[in-house]
């Protein structure tokens, strides 16, 4: 029986090669999409779990093997982890990646810092670390090939002079980092799952369901001369696992060609490392046994006519219109996935798998609700479109309305996620406003309050203002700078005995910097608090600027005798920026915090935003894609399985034309419908979460343009698949081929 399958399968004419190529080629394309987004999570994982050494800090009442100090520089936009220590035992630890730590004199580099080490000036980023390079960090210390670290190895006098308050250490931190964002990001995941999952099942069961009635047919016949329900079932599943076992195997024969290129995606603004990015252990029978045996269903479910009686398929009647009730699983899938998020308040969700059970029951909602819709849209079509193209194609609707709305379900489900996701960056963007004013996104911020000279050296202690001896670096410090052409320097004083982050400001120098502000006329000098400069929210910087009106208090005495605190540097110059960096490096900048320009603080904190705008371009691109595959498989076997009722409409005398409008007119009416009805479900579910993100914004989950382009490109990607599919019609109906089994 199965060899008899196989050659009905293989070898009954041109058209049942053609739909098992075209089921292949859809399951593939589902396959492929499947293990890229279970590799990318893997990835995810893999640097999420990664060890923390950087998390290692002081340990009380051990024996101290390492003197250790981590903190983060800066070298145009990018961001360097550091780690200078000093080794104090022969069986001191080392951190993953290394062998042993280095030797005074020395440091290793991980690959892309030791690459970028030897192609720029040293003065722009060599001179900051002392020694010499003696190796590279391995793979088990970093996040990704593009990770920039460095490991400074100090003597244990240098290391106690240059940085004072370095913590004793005995053994280093193995436990995960416990990124704050793990939570959202495992969130991310499981929606973009659910949301390219079930658009991927629509498109294999559109494919395997292609001249579904044509084969009824042929199976009722077969049952009319003899065939048991078995043999048929037998028949039947073979067709469906030949072509979709041959999809899973080409799925994952593509994804292997395209796993390179997937490890280069930054979806969490980092390349993974190639050798993470791949799909768990389970991930290959899964799709090699579980996608044939959903082919098999969906094939067999669609046969319980000719397994019932084969005259089931000749004597069809009109099924009974959908009832109002099939919006009711999509109202409660909203209301499971909004409330839970309204009531949390905005803390992490507990678990995944409520919110991804809500999603998937809404997105089901909106399959079981299409057809009522369908039929809702077939009352326009009747009343807006007269002629018979319009009665053709509402007597169409009315008779079949779930085949009708099945031929744009997955573009519809595309909506839906596109618009929830949009309203989701509208949200973040609202919530992460990074806008800072041009003048200071180049100035460089340095806080000179905390911690000691990295040289070693005390001369390079930033002291009070015309001292003698070796704290007079002040002086040396702003005349270095001096001398840096297109530099402008503003020096802020700490103020002796004050309760807060308050410095006193010369007014001459503030006026190269007049954001901040100005002074009240006569003032010479200045006390403001410098707090607002040192946020990470650059938003929250502009709503405190000005630092200095004319309602500061002045400092009568002036700056003399006062430490050098806070440093303002600005330069438009991206070498010169980079050799300032150098030099501040050389003194104390406030322990464990890199001097960062006001434009890089802003990029950091953008950084979110622009992974969330690259994950929804992503997703929302391979569900279009997948929906325009649905779409151009389920209207080409619509016109398939409708060969032979148009083509008797042709011998009759109905022009093409006409025909080419029913066919329009049945694909667009209910895509439309639909799509406003996805649209809203979508906007519905962003409103909350959109909510936490920014409460203080209005129309957070109101969608950008971006999202209004990716939605008309999706419906006019609509409007091509459906007219490329025509000239197919023109072709099958032409009186010339007439031929009826």
């Amino acid at each position: 029986m199965i060899r008899f399958s196989l050659h009905m399968a293989l070898r009954t004419g041109r058209e049942a090669v053609v739909r098992l190529m075209v089921t292949a080629a859809a399951v593939a394309i589902g396959v492929t999409l499947l293990l890229s987004v279970l590799a990318a999570y893997e990835g995810y994982q893999s640097m999420a779990s990664r060890s923390c050494w950087e998390c290692t800090q002081q340990q009380d009442g051990i024996q101290p093997t390492l003197l250790w100090n981590y903190g983060e520089d800066e070298y145009r936009g990018s961001t360097i982890e550091r780690l200078d220590v000093a080794t104090l035992a022969a069986d001191a630890p080392s951190i993953p990646g290394l062998s042993a730590m280095p030797s005074a004199g020395q440091y290793y580099a991980s690959p892309a810092l030791a690459t970028l080490l030897r192609s720029v000036p040293a003065d722009e980023l060599g001179d900051r670390f002392p020694g010499t390079l003696a190796g590279t960090i391995g793979p088990a210390a970093l996040t990704g090939p593009d990770e920039l670290v460095i490991v400074v190895g100090h003597t244990r006098d240098d290391m106690t002079a240059a940085y004072p308050g370095a913590d004793d250490v005995a053994t280093i931190n193995s436990a995960p980092r416990g990124l704050s964002t793990s939570q959202f990001y495992k969130f991310g995941f499981g929606m973009g799952t659910v949301a390219l999952l079930i658009p991927m099942m629509i498109l294999i069961g559109t494919a395997t369901r292609m001249a579904a009635a044509r084969r009824e047919e042929r199976y009722a016949a077969m049952r009319l001369v003899g065939a048991t329900r078995r043999q048929i079932d037998a028949v039947a599943s073979v067709d469906a696992v030949a072509g979709s076992l041959a999809g899973a195997l080409l799925g994952i024969g593509a994804f292997a060609l395209l796993q390179p290129a997937l490890a280069n995606l930054k979806l969490t603004g980092a390349r993974y490392f190639a050798a993470d990015v791949v799909p768990p252990g389970w991930a290959y029978p899964a799709v090699t046994v579980g996608v044939p045996l959903l082919a098999t269903a969906g094939c067999l479910l669609s046969l319980r006519r000719v397994r019932v009686s084969p005259l089931g398929v000749s004597r069809r009647v009109t099924p009974p219109p959908p009832r109002s009730w099939r919006v009711l699983p999509l109202v409660a899938g909203v209301l499971l996935f909004t409330v839970p998020v309204l009531r949390s308040g905005g803390n992490k969700p507990d678990s995944l798998l409520p919110s991804m059970g809500a999603l998937a029951l809404t997105m089901v909602g909106v399959m079981v609700a299409g057809p009522w819709l369908t039929m809702q849209a077939n009352r326009l079509v009747s009343r807006f479109t007269p002629g018979p193209a319009g009665l053709l194609a509402g007597r169409r609707m009315a008779d079949n309305p779930r085949a009708a709305f099945r031929s744009v379900s997955g573009l519809v489900l595309a909506l839906l996620v596109g618009t929830a996701l949009a309203g989701l960056a509208s949200a973040a963007l609202a919530s992460q406003n990074t806008s800072v004013d041009s003048a200071l996104s180049n100035v460089i911020r340095a806080d000179l309050t905390a911690g000691g000279p990295k040289t070693g050296c005390p001369a390079c202690v930033p002291g009070p203002r015309g001292s003698t001896g070796g704290s007079a670096s002040s002086d040396q410090l702003l005349s270095t700078l001096a001398t840096y052409p297109g530099v402008t320097v503003l020096p802020m004083w700490a103020m002796p005995d004050s309760h807060g982050p308050d410095v006193a400001i010369d007014c001459a120098q503030l006026r190269a910097f007049p954001e901040l502000g100005q002074c009240a006329p006569g003032a010479t000098t200045v006390e403001a608090g410098v707090g607002p400069l040192f946020t990470d929210n650059l938003r929250a910087m502009n709503d405190q600027l000005p630092l200095v009106t004319a309602d500061n208090p002045p400092v009568s005495a002036g700056v003399t005798g006062l430490r050098l605190g806070v440093l303002l540097v600005g330069t438009h110059d991206a070498a010169t920026r980079e050799r300032v960096r150098t030099l501040l490096s050389s003194y104390s900048t406030g322990g464990r915090d890199a001097p960062m320009t006001f434009g890089e603080v802003g990029a950091a904190r953008g950084a979110l935003v622009q992974e969330a705008e690259r994950a929804v371009e992503l997703i929302a691109g391979i569900t279009l894609l997948i929906a325009g595959c649905s779409l151009a498989v389920a209207v080409s076997g619509g016109l398939v399985e409708r060969k032979r009722p148009f083509t008797l409409l042709r011998l009759t005398g109905t022009p093409v034309r006409t025909l080419y409008r029913v066919v329009l007119l049945e694909t667009v009416f209910p895509l439309f419908a639909a799509a406003i009805l996805a649209s809203g479900v979508g906007l519905i579910l962003a409103w909350p979460i959109a909510r936490i993100l920014a409460p203080q914004s209005r129309l957070a989950a109101v969608p950008g343009a971006s999202y209004y382009a990716l939605a008309g490109g999706g419906l006019a990607l609509a409007l091509v698949v459906v007219l490329s599919c025509l000239p197919l019609l023109r072709r099958i109906t032409h009186p010339d081929t007439v031929r009826f089994e």
